[in-house]
């Protein structure tokens, strides 16, 4: 995952994807002090850098036994691998995935709180999880969230990934799996394949 990390940020634009606000209050999205690399500009602006990250599977884990419970059949959820690694590998931030038509955006991984991203996409998306996707990031600027389709895991450990607009999902009492199966728009067959 650093390699895949380093290939992404390895471009002509590498100052500008590497480059966010920073941090200015203690509740805010800015980059933290740790991560600076180099000085805040005259606009609040700082060029960062990824850092190894102390995430451990164990925190990780915690988080989804909060948010992701056992099914009817009482099927656990295990997150892919490979999505694992990138939680624990580098505090990173903006990680915009280009696709011919869209893109997704990883939630970043700041080193003052880095699971705050997924803990968000959790949080708001409890009726979604409870139906068996699994949001995991987002889709162009914010118009729904991506998920994992917990129905359709393949034998590595990975699922099928979809997502929604978030405008088909504000009628709470229709968020049924029956229901959401019809929103659901095919995106890759796993998060392997969609970080190919």
């Amino acid at each position: 995952m650093k390699r895949w990390l380093e290939t992404y940020f390895d471009s002509p634009h590498r100052d500008i994807l590497m480059s966010h606000p920073a941090k200015t209050e203690e509740e805010d999205y800015g980059v933290p002090a740790e991560m600076h690399d180099g000085e805040v500009d005259e606009e609040g602006w700082v060029r960062w850098r990824m850092l190894d990250s102390a995430v451990t599977e164990k925190q990780i884990n915690d988080l989804v036994e909060k948010f992701v419970k056992p099914d009817s059949l009482n099927t656990t959820f295990s997150l892919p691998p490979l999505y694992i690694a990138y939680l624990s590998s580098q505090y990173v931030l903006n990680i915009y995935l280009r696709y011919d038509d869209f893109t997704i955006e990883l939630p970043s991984l700041p080193s003052d709180f880095p699971l705050r991203g997924v803990q968000e996409l959790w949080s708001s998306w409890r009726l979604l999880i409870e139906a068996g996707y699994i949001p995991f990031a987002s889709y162009e600027d914010g118009a729904g969230p991506v998920c994992w389709d917990k129905n359709k895991p393949n034998q590595e450990e990975d699922y099928a990934v979809v997502w929604f607009d978030h405008d088909q999902l504000t009628d709470e009492e229709q968020l049924t799996r029956e229901k959401l199966e019809q929103y659901a728009q095919p995106l890759f067959p796993s998060f392997r394949e969609m970080l190919v």
